[in-house]
């Protein structure tokens, strides 16, 4: 049997090797379709996003990862990737449902608190609950077509629009956006390190990509549809809502979950939009939250380390002992708010247009959004790192090797995006 190291090196040489694998399977095949996957930008680039943070996941891990532990990562990875390349409808539902499985194991099993076993139950009860009508919805289309092929279904659109939005719901809870939120804060406190990375890099992804899958089955024209014009100005404001929360909170985690759901509001914007413009201002945003988050996961594990509470109140000062830390936390909170030239920043700018397209009353709560995005940020940053020296900060913890890389792991990705134009 493999030793832990040798395992975790076996996990991250699969994990890097295997994209080149699949790609070299992919150009030996005449269609996709043969393998029974699908090939999409949004699914191409959170496959990318998925198998990455795995690496970076083992790797900031280190030696407490237990064997155990490394599998339930891998098998959420294989789960996931399945999710976002199959070209089954009921396969994706399926696994859409399973991813749930192995975050529930780490929540369980490896969280900080007793109330870990109400986090996980808050996270089931909301998420398989919401997802029931979305099976109707699937046995219903195969019933129209005998397919679930989800290429030929994109010509089925006759499902009504109230049986639509009930649909929705399983995708708008699994993002989340504000009102059905309550299990995402509970999950990540509770979750070990490698679950908050996972869960806020990748799995609220699975709703943006669920509903942008549903939405081109079900059609619906959102520019002329009122229910669209609605759901995304709930949403909005619904980020609004979020964003005052995060300025009132007393844990490190706790912020950084509730600025998932504000980034996810500006998802949900762009994809009901139904236009290309708004298509790639969600992947954008995705995929810089996917990133951003799980790096601001990892600063709020090494903080605590050092001082042994997540608490504001017993975590100040660090930029006079760990400057570098005190650094990335400084360049991770400027990727989060969207400060320019970042990628957060690209796909907000191109929410402008998608936003007039609607109307420009809809600027009223993406620019409190915008605003109150720098704010909570720099609170965030200022509450940890400036400050008289807390007396429970131990210089004896702080960042590891490994540590260091992973957080060097998750900005390279962000400057390969903005720089792919040379690729061409």
């Amino acid at each position: 049997m493999l030793p832990i190291s040798s395992f975790s090196h076996a996990m991250i040489t699969l994990c890097v090797f295997l994209p080149f694998s699949l790609g070299t399977l992919y150009k030996t095949c005449s269609y996709v379709e043969d393998l029974n996957t699908m090939h999409n930008p949004l699914g191409a680039v959170l496959t990318f996003l998925t198998l990455s943070l795995l690496v970076l996941i083992l790797l900031a891990s280190g030696e407490r990862q237990s064997k155990y532990y490394i599998m339930l990562q891998v098998t959420l990875t294989c789960l996931l990737v399945v999710c976002f390349t199959t070209n089954n409808l009921l396969t994706f539902y399926i696994v859409f449902e399973v991813c749930l499985l192995p975050i529930l194991l780490m929540i369980v099993h490896w969280g900080y608190q007793p109330e870990r076993l109400q986090a996980g139950m808050y996270m089931v009860i909301y998420t398989i609950i919401s997802s029931l009508p979305l099976l109707l919805i699937i046995l219903y289309l195969f019933n129209l077509s005998e397919t679930y092929h989800i290429w030929t279904l994109f010509n089925y659109s006759t499902v009504s629009g109230l049986l639509f939005f009930f649909g929705l719901a399983a995708f708008f809870i699994k993002l989340p956006i504000y009102g059905v939120h309550v299990w995402l804060p509970k999950a990540h406190v509770e979750a070990p390190l490698g679950g908050s990375m996972i869960l806020a890099g990748v799995l609220l992804k699975l709703g943006g990509y669920g509903m942008y899958l549903y939405s081109c089955i079900v059609y619906i024209n959102w520019t002329f549809s009122p229910l669209g014009f609605f759901l995304a100005v709930v949403s909005l404001w619904g980020g609004v809502l979020a964003s005052l929360a995060c300025m009132g909170q007393t844990d490190i985690k706790a912020l950084i979950a509730y600025s998932s759901i504000v980034h996810m509001s500006f998802v949900v914007l762009g994809l009901l939009s139904g236009t290309s413009w708004g298509l790639i201002s969600a992947i954008v945003i995705m995929v810089s939250h996917g990133w951003a988050s799980s790096a601001l996961f990892l600063l709020s594990y090494i903080t605590y380390q050092s001082v042994g509470s997540r608490s504001f109140s017993y975590t100040k000062g660090v930029l006079s002992v760990a400057p570098v830390l005190s650094g990335l936390w400084f360049v991770f909170c400027m990727i989060n708010m969207g400060f320019p030239p970042t990628i957060n920043f690209l796909g907000e700018v191109l929410l402008v247009p998608v936003g007039l397209m609607w109307s420009a009353k809809i600027f009223i709560p993406m620019g409190a959004i915008m605003f109150m995005s720098v704010l909570y940020n720099m609170y965030l940053y200022s509450q940890i790192n400036h400050g008289m020296l807390s007396n429970y900060l131990t210089l004896t913890k702080m960042m590891s090797q490994r540590e260091m890389l992973a957080l060097v792991g998750h900005l390279l990705p962000m400057i390969f995006v903005i720089n792919m134009y040379l690729l061409y």
